[in-house]
């Protein structure tokens, strides 16, 4: 019985044993097949992107080629496009010499009758100073300096020293009286930065050395601290601008903190040229957070401004911005009306933020080019009856204003009397004639009649006298006054009452009857 005990003790454990190895076998075998998918799954990424690299470097092989090639030609025609360029410099400075040199040219045009040319005679003599503060004494001809400062930039001998001059010499010796003419540097500036405003010409290092620190001395004068309380530097509007300006024509973002020039583009997006900046600056991708911020803050207008010229229509569809602002200003509008009771300041309030708002959407929509993505037809529409109701609004106004005053009817009759104008007399002179039209007095009706007593009160004049006084008043005689009368009591005069007289009229004169009282 032992033995047999023995024995089965042995079969079991050798039975354990096998299913332990059994097991570790199956761990074994699952651990291989996910290691061996593994290793799978690493070749194929690997050889897929070999495969990539090798098409890479294929097609990386002509593009190179085509590089070296092109910097091969650039070099060799290195001299040439160099005696081009001296002999463009040579006989521009030629011409500019000979000009000046010209008796008729030693003093300037008459800029009443020739702008342009008094700009350019400016320019070409590298004369900054007395350029910029020209520009600022005509600004009520701003139409005609856009175009006329920018052709004379071009002409000069050097534009970007020219302009970097006239800034430094704005900021060095500035005309104290108040007045801002940052606008001045602002078209001076513009004129570095081509028609559409967003590429930077090419700037020698010597003169990108002077912007830098003539921007250094434009953020010294006119920063300031910013208002949010966290130490940082701002600056007003225009001055930002200005400064922005500089940084775009003379390629100065490498100079300056991003976060510095984030910071002023994100405090003064609503300015139209913040958009062009941006992109001639280099801003691109860093733009969407503006963009965002406009739009959470309801500027969807200033945002599509700033999606149309970093290229971010993918992102920020403009159209669907349009679309949000139109409906915004349409519920703003209405709750003006209902808040006010539809009073007509409310009325007008509400109609003219509704035109203001049709007036941007259109206006934004002409200058991005989205006419085939949102269209204004019907928004012209309602701006042309917007418009059309506010002037007849005001058109009645003035007409009442200024309108005759019409004779009223008589009681009785369905038409007023017309009487023909009175005619003008002097202090010397006697009152109308009573014998030019007496057929006007048939058309006073038989109920009443209009009278005039010389007197006040009724009387010619003698009622300070008593009954038994007899002779004329000495009083001079005053002005007829009217009275309405009906027939019961016609022929009672006031006793002294003359013979009555329609002397605001040309009518004949009537005698009653005298009263006779005892005198």
């Amino acid at each position: 019985m032992a033995a047999e005990a023995l024995a089965s003790d042995r079969i079991k454990r050798h039975i354990d044993d096998l299913e332990t190895q059994h097991s570790l076998l199956a761990s074994c075998i699952l651990l291989w097949k996910s290691l061996s998918n593994r290793l799978d799954a690493l070749h194929q990424t690997i050889t897929g992107r070999s495969e990539a690299l090798d098409a890479d470097l294929q097609s990386l092989d002509p593009s190179t080629q085509q590089a070296v090639d092109s910097i091969s030609q650039r070099d060799f025609s290195l001299c040439d496009r160099e005696s081009a360029a001296s002999a463009a410099i040579r006989e521009l400075r030629d011409a500019i010499l000979a000009e000046i040199e010209h008796p008729a040219a030693r003093r300037p045009p008459d800029g009443e009758t020739d702008l342009r040319g008094l700009l350019r005679w400016y320019a070409r003599r590298m004369d900054s100073a007395g350029l910029w503060r020209f520009v600022a004494s005509r600004r009520r001809t701003l139409g005609m300096l856009r175009k006329g400062v920018a052709d004379a930039v071009d002409d000069s001998i050097d534009p970007p020293r020219l302009v970097i001059d006239a800034v430094e010499d704005f900021l060095v010796h500035p005309i104290e009286d108040g007045t801002d003419r940052n606008w001045v540097l602002g078209m001076l500036l513009r004129s570095l930065l081509g028609s559409e405003g967003t590429k930077a010409p090419n700037v020698a290092e010597s003169i990108r050395e002077r912007a830098v620190v003539v921007a250094e001395l434009w953020k010294k004068k006119f920063g300031r601290k910013s208002e949010g309380g966290e130490g940082g530097e701002t600056m007003g509007g225009s001055e930002a601008q200005t400064f922005l300006q500089i940084v775009a024509a003379f390629d100065l973002r490498p100079r300056f903190e991003e976060e510095f020039l984030m910071m002023l583009l994100m405090e003064h997006a609503s300015r139209k040229e913040m958009a062009k900046l941006a992109s001639a600056i280099g801003f691109r991708e860093q733009l969407a957070v503006v963009i965002d911020k406009l739009i959470n803050t309801n500027k969807e207008i200033e945002a599509i401004y700033f999606v149309h010229y970093s290229g971010l229509s993918n992102r920020f569809p403009p159209e669907s911005l349009l679309k949000e602002y139109h409906q915004a200003s349409r519920r703003k509008a209405s709750s003006i009306s209902k808040d006010g009771n539809n009073s007509p300041a409310a009325l007008r309030e509400s109609n003219n933020l509704e035109m203001t708002a049709l007036r941007s959407i259109i206006k934004c929509v002409e200058s991005c080019n989205l006419e085939a993505k949102f269209s204004t037809s019907e928004l012209k529409r309602r701006l042309a009856k917007l418009e059309k109701a506010k002037a007849d609004r005001k058109n009645p106004a003035v007409s009442k204003k200024f309108r005759s005053k019409r004779p009223v009817p008589i009681s009785g009759t369905g038409t007023a009397p017309t009487f023909p104008a009175k005619k003008a007399r002097t202090s010397n002179a006697p009152f109308a004639s009573f014998s030019q039209n007496s057929a006007v007095a048939s058309h006073i009706p038989p109920a009443h009649h209009a009278y005039g007593f010389p007197g006040q009160g009724g009387s010619d004049g003698r009622a300070s006298a008593s009954y038994a006084t007899s002779g004329p008043s000495q009083i001079p005689p005053t002005a007829a006054q009217w009275y309405y009368m009906d027939d019961d009591i016609v022929g009672r005069v006031p006793y002294g009452g003359s013979a009555i007289s329609y002397g605001g009229h040309d009518y004949p004169s009537v005698t009653l009857g005298q009263p006779s009282y005892p005198h």
